[in-house]
């Protein structure tokens, strides 16, 4: 027998053994968006508060900037619920399922569009993207921040009193908290050097999960945070790129993405927040990313190459592994 069939041989067994290991705790996965819906690439998925619908980004066919969708996971029609202009990014539902908001430069003056980098694990820090509020259908858009600084990565407390988002308005990525009004900006963290993002409310509002760069520009870790500022600490701390936490409806769990396993293949892991013991979910050689959980723990989606090579919206039945059970 060649080398190269040993080879092949060989790394499909992995491929095998690797997807049986997913389907411990993912099960009946299935794709929920395609370019055959009129997109250039989707992702960053999150479920309605009764897990009918998510709300997503995707860019449109022959376009180059994001807008956001939500979609009946039933129907599985898309409905485009930003403007169509400018970039858009991190839709999210009010935890009534009443509103949703996002991240829009649609009124932004014309500018020259700047990127951060060209790097494999950054994003642009788009200007005039500010916070908008809208109903379900993307109706009644109400502008919650302004002025021509970055504006995003926002998510709604459990009550949907408060929206927790980042920002550059200062002059260096930090988070803030503001009521769901867009009123009382306040701010969470105080760094001049680095990046603060990407942040989440515990499903009991007294923690706020993040990723920062303390230690190195763009090796991110994750941090938790109370909503006042106080009682910092670091979660994770290691060589790795550690970003889009996301909490287990149990309060106890965050999923996360991470480069342990290499920059071509981003993988999802668990990690408890008091013992910080961890736990591999999921196993390819492909992009795997941004995980969110439905509100009932029961279901999770995430952004997934594992298709056609394209990033889309993967969704799974959900059940925890034994060890954090």
């Amino acid at each position: 027998m060649g080398f190269t069939k040993i080879f092949f041989l060989l790394f499909s067994s992995w491929i095998f053994f690797g997807y049986a290991q997913e389907e411990v705790f993912l099960r009946n996965i299935r794709q929920a968006t395609f370019p055959s819906m009129g997109f250039e690439k989707a992702g960053e998925a999150y479920f309605s508060p009764d897990a009918k619908s998510i709300i997503f980004q995707a860019v449109p066919s022959g376009e180059k900037h994001y807008q956001i969708y939500t979609m009946d996971l039933d129907a599985m029609t898309p409905l485009r619920v930003s403007t169509g202009k400018g970039a858009c990014t991190c839709g999210f539902y009010r935890p009534d399922g009443r509103k949703i908001i996002f991240a829009s430069s649609h009124e932004s003056p014309p500018v020259e569009e700047t990127k951060t980098s060209n790097d494999r694990y950054t994003w642009d820090l788009t200007p005039y993207m500010n916070l908008y509020e809208a109903d379900l259908d993307g109706s009644s858009l109400k502008r919650l921040t302004s002025g021509p600084a970055y504006h995003a990565e926002c998510a709604y407390s459990p009550d949907g009193m408060q929206i927790v988002y980042a920002s550059n308005e200062n002059g260096c990525m930090n988070l803030y908290v503001c009521d769901a009004d867009g009123g009382n900006a306040r701010l969470l963290t105080e760094n001049s050097d680095c990046y603060n993002g990407g942040p989440f409310f515990s499903p009991n509002g007294e923690w706020i999960v993040f990723r920062a760069d303390r230690e190195e520009k763009h090796r991110l870790q994750l941090y938790l945070i109370r909503p006042d500022g106080s009682e910092e600490r670091r979660l994770t701390a290691d060589g790795h790129v550690n970003w889009a936490p996301f909490w287990h409806p149990n309060g106890r769990l965050v999923a996360y993405t991470t480069s342990k396993h290499g920059h071509h293949a981003y993988q999802i892991y668990l990690i408890d927040i008091d013992t910080l013991r961890e736990y591999r979910l999921t196993y390819s050689q492909t992009f795997e990313g941004l995980p969110s959980f439905s509100a009932d723990g029961n279901r999770i989606a995430w952004t997934s190459k594992r298709g056609d090579g394209t990033a889309e919206v993967f969704i799974a039945d959900f059940e925890l592994p034994l060890e954090f059970r």
